[in-house]
């Protein structure tokens, strides 16, 4: 885990953010969820996660969700997740980003809604609906996504945001509407949070609320 840590303190060095601290264990508070539960290969030894100012950083085995109980999001309002991609190591169909809606969080009646980027320019919106997952857009090209690539330095920053007004929610990614869908399709009150797929090496700078 020490060479991991250094590894990582290395990588940062190319990112455009302020200083980063070294890891300092798992974020106070947060939870996790992994889409198959907590067995053999799908435990909290297969995570890496890691409070890491600015932010936490995230390199996934399994999918699953985070998020910090704290996290809530009702009425109109605006939720941001600020996400560095590292080296994809050629896994570039894997989703990264993050989650509004989320009910039930640690129970079989789960459900939340997620936008998710992947490093073919690909972005998708679905649901999970306790063991369900319905797709209510499929992956789909846009040009706003930022991509990694051994000539883009250590890490990719992508922007996403989801921003519920009225009787719409629209997808943004790095401050462009992607898609907008019906709210009633959506169910985007409640808790927020981050989502990362297989294999994942992901650093989150934020997911909050937009002031």
């Amino acid at each position: 885990m020490q060479a991991h840590r250094g590894l990582l303190v290395v990588l940062f060095a190319a990112l455009a953010l302020p200083a980063v601290a070294a890891a300092q264990g798992r974020p106070a508070g947060w939870q996790v969820r992994f889409d198959k539960g907590e067995h053999a290969g799908h435990g909290a030894d297969s995570l890496v996660f890691e409070d890491m100012k600015p932010g936490f950083h995230v390199t996934t085995g399994p999918a699953g969700i985070m998020w910090h109980p704290d996290s809530v999001a009702r009425g109109d309002f605006t939720v941001e997740a600020t996400l560095h991609l590292f080296d994809t190591k050629g896994r570039d169909r894997e989703g990264y980003g993050m989650f509004v809606g989320g009910r039930d969080l640690a129970a079989d009646t789960q459900a939340y809604t997620y936008f998710l980027l992947r490093n073919d320019g690909k972005f998708i919106i679905k649901q999970r609906q306790g063991a369900e997952t319905p797709t209510l857009l499929p992956w789909t090209d846009h040009a706003a996504i930022a991509k990694w690539s051994t000539t883009s330095g250590a890490s990719v920053k992508n922007v996403l945001a989801v921003k519920a007004a009225g009787a719409n929610v629209q997808f943004l990614v790095n401050g462009k509407v992607v898609h907008t869908l019906p709210r009633a399709a959506v169910n985007p009150d409640g808790m927020f949070g981050v989502r990362a797929n297989h294999s994942v090496n992901l650093h989150v700078e934020k997911v909050a609320l937009a002031k």
